[in-house]
């Protein structure tokens, strides 16, 4: 997975705005739902946590550490987070 270093600016704003520890990495992971995988859609879930998992990847990119659960390691190999803008604002998004 990439970073783009727009996303990595949005990700630490809100590192900070969060109050969390500078050293704290961005965990993405499965998210639960109640709808399980429609269409081949994996809902995520990201947060900010001190330290990754037994399995998770970690990798650091623009001055920011992710720690991928083992399960998207290979769906995210070739995806890059990035960011869009919209009319409610700029969200993350894989591309």
């Amino acid at each position: 997975m990439k970073l783009t270093s727009q996303a990595a600016e949005i990700l630490k704003a809100a590192r900070t705005d969060a109050g969390v520890s500078p050293d704290a990495g961005l965990r993405i992971r499965r998210a639960d739902s109640e709808h399980g995988d429609q269409g081949g859609i994996v809902a995520l879930a990201l947060a900010f946590t001190d330290a990754p998992e037994p399995n998770d990847e970690t990798i650091e990119q623009e001055g920011l550490r992710v720690f991928i659960e083992q399960s998207l390691i290979e769906p995210l190999s070739e995806r890059t987070l990035d960011v869009r803008s919209t009319e409610q604002g700029s969200e993350l998004v894989f591309r």
